[in-house]
């Protein structure tokens, strides 16, 4: 008997997983953008900034690593997040862009500044 109400409550759980999901890419796609764009700006320094290669399958990953630390009312903070939201970043071209020792511009949340990214 269990075994005829297993299609409708998984049909249910799905729809609600999926439902959840296309949530999660709709606010991020709107509201991410909108909140980082009033974000407050500091200068920083480029700790380290480095390029992760790894494989999927066939496909080479380039992964950016970039380390930077900046101060915000006196406190000094770390961060590696290079752009707020958006599409994925090129590896090799954001390494480029970021070489250790460089002095950047870092957006914070003026809410939460550990929270931080050198791009929006």
């Amino acid at each position: 008997m269990g075994g005829l109400h297993a299609g409708p409550i998984a049909a249910v759980t799905l729809a609600v997983a999926v439902a959840g999901v296309a949530g999660s890419i709709w606010w991020r796609a709107h509201h991410v953008p909108a909140r980082t764009a009033r974000w407050p700006h500091t200068m920083g320094t480029v700790l380290s900034s480095t390029l992760q290669v790894s494989r999927a399958g066939a496909v080479r990953v380039e992964n950016p690593l970039v380390y930077y630390a900046y101060q915000v009312n006196g406190q000094v903070f770390q961060g590696r997040r290079v752009r707020a939201a958006g599409a994925p970043l090129d590896g090799s071209s954001t390494v480029a862009r970021y070489p250790a020792g460089a002095s950047v511009i870092v957006y914070y949340d003026p809410d939460d500044p550990s929270i931080s990214a050198l791009e929006l």
